[in-house]
């Protein structure tokens, strides 16, 4: 029985997604041919039917990252409320499932320093994908000075995640939520920092009174004077 007609080009998006995968988890050092020819179900003899090198498998790859990561943007942006479109993108990058996730998160933050140092197709698409993405922010920014805040708003996306994924989980939730506010406050957003703010106020206000019961008890322990001292004379 022949091949579809179209056979050809559905294999050659599944090695792709298998290469854009394993470039978000393992880094370009990290990505093998044989393993992505693997992971997409064939076998690594066919690889140069579809591919003249690995840096063009990579350049693709990331393409195909990016794509991703904005159809899940944009659907975030879409469906949040009036006005509120660039806070829902700032939220949902800067989120622990992204941080938890990087193998199907922004090819960006995944390889952004190792890709500058890989120089040649791979890097050219890089910096192609941070254009594209700053002036995707840039339209989504109504008030002057877009410039600015875009690359601001991509730099502490993108280094914020980084800087999380480096951290113990309770640490890289603090890192994301800064960095959520901080993006806020920059954007015009204060209604929202001080919504989140007055939020952890209310909830360190609630201890449990067995946990104050505990702090009282440590206080006369630390402080009852010992047998011996000063107090007896």
């Amino acid at each position: 029985m022949p091949w579809p007609r179209d056979h050809k080009s559905q294999t050659r998006d599944r090695i792709v997604a298998a290469a854009a995968r394993a470039l978000r988890a393992k880094g370009i050092a990290g990505v093998g041919v044989a393993d992505v020819m693997s992971a997409a179900g064939l076998t690594h003899g066919g690889f140069y039917a579809h591919f003249k090198s690995k840096d063009d498998l990579l350049s693709e790859a990331i393409e195909h990252a990016n794509r991703k990561t904005l159809a899940g943007l944009s659907g975030r942006a879409e469906s949040a409320d009036a006005g509120a479109s660039l806070r829902a993108v700032v939220d949902a990058y800067l989120s622990p499932r992204h941080a938890a996730q990087p193998e199907v998160g922004c090819p960006v933050a995944a390889i952004g320093s190792e890709g500058a140092r890989a120089g040649g197709k791979v890097r050219r698409n890089l910096a192609r994908t941070i254009r594209a993405r700053v002036a995707w922010l840039r339209d989504m920014i109504p008030a002057s000075g877009r410039d600015e805040q875009a690359v601001g708003a991509m730099a502490c996306m993108v280094g914020g995640l980084i800087i999380a994924r480096a951290l113990a989980p309770k640490e890289a939730e603090e890192v994301l939520e800064a960095c959520r506010e901080f993006l806020h406050r920059a954007l015009g957003d204060e209604s929202q920092v001080r919504e989140g703010k007055t939020r952890r106020r209310r909830a360190s206000r609630t201890t449990p009174p067995h946990r104050k019961a505990s702090r009282e008890t440590h206080r006369v322990v630390r402080y009852a004077p010992r047998a011996g001292s000063s107090a007896r004379r």
